[in-house]
């Protein structure tokens, strides 16, 4: 007897739909799966075997061969149990072959015949919905997922004998009702608000620049004053992810295996906060199959390195093609994977290693130990970091004060009203914000009068910028335009950006004096 059911894999964040052989022969006794496959597929066998007897069901003692096609692709991860499970016993005419037809099997199997949930499901059904698949059987725990998907009906299950038991007719299984992906306003709240921050003014107007024009930012000042404090409130004043993000934001969580059994689209950006020892395949993605790593699980969000220069050499460097490109490229040799990284990179670090410059009645530090503490950060990283600003300490003054301080709900709505203008700038034409313009748009969208230009010419020369920091310049520029509401780019939206780049030669030089 043979048989042939689909199941699908995750190769990345993206699907691709397997076709699962099975034969039965005359010969020894044995189960034998085939088609480059990883080890735990090739363990799965006794598995299997046990979850098909626990369910109620035996397989004669004949000779069993699975093939897993196409062979061109490595097979791995445990979502193949459950269709080969169901090839194998329509092999023994338990179900009839033609009820298999425009169905798809995920799911990884226990001893006693539950279904247990696996990663990327909703990267798989939607890959199954393009190829034109009509039911999909999988965990119960994975329905979240696969329900928002239309034009496909979705089947969840506990146990293997389920499946048999509706594919014979028994007992049938109750069809999920899908999930509305409708765009619906969400009520704004803010349980981390800005306006629990005193003081801090220009950082919070840096941060606002940020968030509007999703520039990367890097905030530099002593313990104790605020820096965590302002990154954890930045998601509550970013705009609202569309649907295209919400599906890209999910397949990445789901690919990852982060996300919490039975729920579904995620609907607020990601906020990642990992810790300064993590490793550099942690942060941008890897391992022998890989994962998405820290800045692909906050793509939409906010990516937030606290103690930034305390974060290993390699980590750091290897943000710098991800942070350019935005998305990240690993090479394996049995295949390439992209996973897109653009996420809003929110830094924050000490000035110097005691943590108290310029304040020299604290800070011991002599000068060559301040210059030897910034460059454990590189140039090209600094480069990358579009916005800086210099956090102070809070004095008395502004701690004690209880008026007219810039909560969230104001800077949110300044920054809705940017992106809305960027959205209509960028229609058609593949980018949202004025960070993501090339060379071509930035000539396009950033002209400059001709005091403008004097200006920056000047500065360009002086401060030895770079063509890079040129660019990032102009683009802050126009997004505090934006903020502004103007149509053109003026002299003081160039030296507000200004303001905020790092000098190259050491900290605290002549842009903060």
């Amino acid at each position: 007897m043979f048989c042939k059911v689909y199941t699908a894999s995750c190769v990345g964040i993206d699907g691709r739909i397997v076709q699962v052989e099975a034969d039965m022969s005359n010969g020894l006794p044995s189960l034998h799966i085939v088609g480059e496959i990883s080890s735990e597929v090739r363990e799965a066998g006794a598995r299997i075997r046990t979850a098909i007897r626990n369910s109620g069901y035996t397989l004669p003692p004949k000779r069993y061969v699975v093939n897993l096609a196409p062979a061109d692709f490595r097979k791995s991860g445990t979502g193949f149990e459950l269709p080969i499970a169901v090839a194998l016993l329509c092999c023994v005419e338990q179900m009839n072959p033609e009820l298999l037809e425009n169905s798809i099997f995920i799911g990884e199997l226990g001893l006693n015949g539950n279904v247990v949930p696996v990663k990327g499901i909703l990267s798989m059904i939607s890959k199954a919905c393009e190829a034109g698949f009509k039911n999909c059987f999988i965990p119960w725990e994975n329905v979240g997922e696969a329900s928002i998907l239309p034009n496909i009906s979705v089947y969840g299950i506990h146990f293997l004998r389920e499946v048999i038991w509706h594919l014979q007719g028994r007992k049938k299984l109750m069809k999920i009702q899908r999930n509305s992906v409708e765009t619906i306003p969400l009520e704004h709240s803010y349980p981390l608000d800005f306006k629990d921050i005193r003081g801090q003014e220009l950082a919070k107007r840096c941060i606002q620049i940020s968030a509007a024009g999703h520039h990367n930012l890097l905030m530099i000042g002593p313990p104790g004053s605020g820096k965590t404090m302002m990154a954890e409130r930045i998601p509550y004043i970013l705009p609202a992810m569309d649907l295209e993000e919400k599906m890209i934001v999910t397949k990445l969580h789901s690919a990852a295996g982060r996300l919490k059994p039975g729920s579904g689209l995620i609907q607020k950006r990601p906020f990642r906060h990992p810790h300064h020892t993590v490793s550099d395949k942690a942060l941008v993605g890897g391992g022998t199959v890989p994962i998405p790593g820290e800045i692909s699980l906050a793509h939409g969000g906010v990516l937030f390195l606290d103690e930034f220069t305390e974060f290993s050499r390699s980590a750091v460097e290897a943000l710098r093609q991800p942070m350019e490109a935005g998305e990240v490229f690993l090479h394996r040799v049995r295949g390439d994977y992209c996973f897109p990284a653009r996420p809003l990179v929110i830094a924050a670090m000490n000035p110097c290693r005691c943590g108290y410059y310029p304040d020299r009645e604290r800070c011991r530090c002599t000068a060559n130990q301040i210059q030897s503490y910034m460059m454990k950060i590189s140039g090209p990283i600094m480069e990358r970091m579009d916005l800086c600003v210099r956090v102070n300490r809070v004095d008395y003054h502004h701690m004690a004060e209880r008026e007219d301080i810039l909560d969230s709900e104001h800077m949110r709505l300044a920054i809705e009203r940017a992106c809305g203008i960027q959205r209509e700038r960028f229609r058609n034409t593949g980018i949202n914000y004025n960070s993501e313009m090339d060379g071509g748009m930035t000539g396009t969208f950033c002209v400059l009068d001709q005091e403008s230009r004097s200006f920056l010419e000047k500065a360009y020369e002086q401060y030895h910028l770079s063509a890079r920091v040129y660019q990032k310049l102009l683009k802050a520029a126009r997004t505090i335009a934006d903020l502004e509401g103007e149509p053109c780019i003026r002299l003081e939206h160039i030296t507000e950006a200004l303001c905020y780049r790092l000098p190259d030669e050491t900290y605290g030089g002549a842009v903060w004096d």
